[in-house]
């Protein structure tokens, strides 16, 4: 079974395919920028991109990663932060930057990959598409500040 995280080919036949895609990508691959937080599928700080091939076309969707399989991978694209920005800062994370909106950085990666999941497939960019494209992001700080 093969499928491609960033830019690189993966083949995960010597790998369970119920291992948590987190697992493979900070374990395996070394990739540490997405993190662990619940394990639930609730904080977002494992989002990652995942894309598919429709109609020739590749869409993309931002999910959890500690929720997927890596057998749930075969022919996709899944997307970590590192790979958003193999050159330079992408649009949503030039935006963070130029306005300091990280804090600990914990949650960035998953922010970071919601909206630029929400940039991917939103037809009209709405404000309130992109809250809720942030639903499922906790950042800890404000949880450890509160």
């Amino acid at each position: 079974m093969e499928f491609i995280i960033n830019d690189q080919i993966i083949n995960s036949a010597d790998y369970p395919l119920g291992m948590p895609a987190l697992d493979f990508i900070r374990e395996v691959i070394k990739l540490t920028g997405t993190k662990e937080g619940c394990k639930e599928g609730e904080c977002g700080a494992c989002t990652v991109l995942l894309g598919e091939l429709h109609n020739n076309d590749m869409k993309y969707k931002a999910v959890a990663s500690c929720l997927l399989p890596i057998g749930a991978l075969a022919g996709k694209h899944l997307v970590t932060v590192e790979g958003v920005n193999l050159e330079k800062l992408n649009t949503v994370q030039k935006v963070l930057f130029d306005n300091n909106g990280s804090q600990c950085g914990f949650c960035t990666p998953g922010i970071v990959l919601s909206l630029t999941g929400f940039l991917l497939t939103s037809e009209d960019f709405s404000y309130n598409d992109a809250i809720d494209a942030l639903d499922g992001n906790i950042c800890r700080y404000r949880l450890l500040s509160d």
